[in-house]
């Protein structure tokens, strides 16, 4: 197959003949915030065993790879699972446009995320975003997405906001830090909001935990769940704070190889503990999990390994 992208015949030509003895794979991810930082330090680990050398292949957002994955250009690719549900199944963000060559290889880690205010800010809970400067996204955007679930939590509308249009999550990011926005989506933990707090502090804003506040988020975020994070656990978070979670995920074109996927399982299943130093977003990994039930349909190469563990739900 003819690949336009950084695949592993691309790879191998940069790398040169020394990395030819591997096999030589793309993974799909993005240039900045939490889901660089996840595909770097996956990348490695795979890497570091040796027989599969991966290197991310980075773009603007996660919609940017995942047709990539689809096509077979880019072999793997990493998402969270609301997102990678609906490209599979071309609904909500992918109405219309279903992904049905993605597989799953593994589920990696509890996902969190959360909006950041500047720390002298008097914005306490989302309540107090009404009439604030809010990022909005194009509709159908993970953003969009992130953000109307974020509302729908505290029960407040977008219309009741100075919405603040930006094009993806790295301008948010920029708008935020530039002090044009007044607050920003982040992964909890990631380098960007410990900048920000090195450089202005930051505070993060608390989700209600009720049933019906959780249920209000699901109408956009399915499969979502709420996590409280002690006082102290990252910079930002000063006092137990309720956020945001869903599973991460490691997925696959169903034309990879199964040797090639289930090298790939093998490596982060050897690798725990190296993902686990790969900061603090990646707490609550563990190799058990690595087959968890998300409703989708794992990669044959993954569930062989899966077996050979014991740890495949049969």
């Amino acid at each position: 197959m003819k690949m336009r992208h950084l695949t592993a015949a691309t790879l191998a030509f940069t790398l040169g003949a020394s990395a030819v003895a591997a096999e030589l794979a793309a993974l799909g991810s993005t240039a900045r915030g939490g889901t660089s930082q996840v595909g770097r330090t996956l990348a490695a680990a795979i890497s570091e065993v040796g027989e599969l050398q991966m290197r991310p292949q980075e773009l603007a957002n996660t919609a940017d790879y995942i047709p990539l994955v689809n096509a077979g250009e880019i072999e793997f690719g990493i998402a969270n699972v609301v997102q990678l549900t609906y490209a599979v199944t071309g609904t909500g963000m992918s109405e219309g446009r279903p992904n049905e060559n993605l597989q799953m290889v593994a589920t990696l880690m509890p996902f969190r995320n959360a909006y950041i205010v500047r720390k002298d800010s008097d914005i306490r809970s989302i309540a107090d975003l009404a009439g604030k400067r809010v990022p909005v996204f194009a509709d159908k955007a993970l953003g969009d997405y992130v953000t109307r679930g974020y509302f729908a939590n505290a029960d407040v509308g977008l219309d009741q906001v100075d919405g603040v249009a930006v094009p993806n999550f790295p301008r948010m990011w920029s708008s935020f830090a530039e002090g044009s926005a007044d607050v920003a989506i982040v992964v909890v933990g990631a380098g960007n909001s410990r900048e920000y707090d090195a450089s202005f502090g930051i505070r993060y804003l608390s989700f209600d935990d009720s049933p019906e506040a959780l249920e209000r988020m699901r109408e956009y975020l399915p499969q979502t769940y709420l996590q409280q994070m002690p006082a102290g656990s990252v910079p930002g978070i000063e006092e137990p704070t309720f956020v945001n979670v869903f599973d991460y995920t490691l997925f696959a074109g169903k034309e990879v190889s199964e040797d090639m996927v289930y090298k790939a399982v093998k490596a982060l299943w050897d690798k725990e503990a190296d993902l686990l130093a790969g900061g603090p977003f990646w707490n609550g990994f563990t190799k058990e999990i690595m087959a968890k039930e998300v409703g989708l349909t794992y990669h044959p190469g993954a569930i062989r390994f899966y077996k050979e563990m014991g740890i495949w739900p049969e």
